[in-house]
């Protein structure tokens, strides 16, 4: 792990680490009690967590969620392919925004993964940010201010180079602030299409 991440971040990763293998096994399992049970715990965990966490997944719907009524062995499969390559890319971007070495890890294909499904407003992570009751208001708009300053950045006609370099600082202060506001905000981040 990277010098800088915190004592927390590094938990969360080891957490999203082992639950990238935990999908990984049950897609190999083929055994659909597994897939399916894999499925749930990984809904439970994440939908929370990451704004639109099923979209462009099977049988899921922004106000009620995933309706497992509808989800055959085939549909579970496929979302748990697509929650796998997300979470490899948050996971991913961790080494690249610290600055680590490890750059080698940022896979290319996982950005696609989550061009299908990550679909979050700007406006959406801000209302998010609002309502986390841990933070207090001037971190807030601290943290809203940083994400107003991502969406002029994305949509200045710059080099995707010089957005990078822009965009960096921000993450590192985000980074700081732990695991529940960095995983939106990185979100947001993904949907730029940096080409990193």
């Amino acid at each position: 792990m990277s010098d800088s991440l915190t004592k927390y971040e590094e938990n969360a990763i080891k957490i999203i680490r082992q639950d990238i293998i935990d999908i990984g096994q049950a897609i190999d399992s083929d055994d659909e009690t597994k897939i399916k049970n894999v499925h749930l715990q990984m809904d439970g965990k994440y939908t929370t967590y990451i704004p639109n966490f099923g979209k462009s997944m099977y049988g899921y719907s922004s106000d009620d969620g995933f309706d497992y009524e509808y989800l055959d062995k085939k549909s579970l499969l496929h979302n748990l392919s697509i929650m796998k390559g997300r979470l490899e890319g948050y996971i991913d971007i961790f080494p690249i925004i610290n600055g680590s070495e490890q750059k080698q890890g940022f896979n290319f294909s996982l950005i696609n993964n989550n061009e299908v499904g990550i679909n979050v407003s700007f406006e959406d992570v801000s209302q998010q940010i609002e309502k986390m009751p841990g933070l207090p208001e001037k971190e807030t708009n601290e943290i809203k201010d940083k994400i107003t300053e991502l969406k002029k950045i994305n949509n200045e006609k710059m080099s995707k180079k010089k957005k990078w370099e822009k965009i960096k600082p921000i993450i590192s202060f985000v980074l700081d602030k732990g695991a529940d506001v960095a995983v939106p905000i990185l979100s947001l981040v993904l949907q730029m299409k940096l080409g990193l």
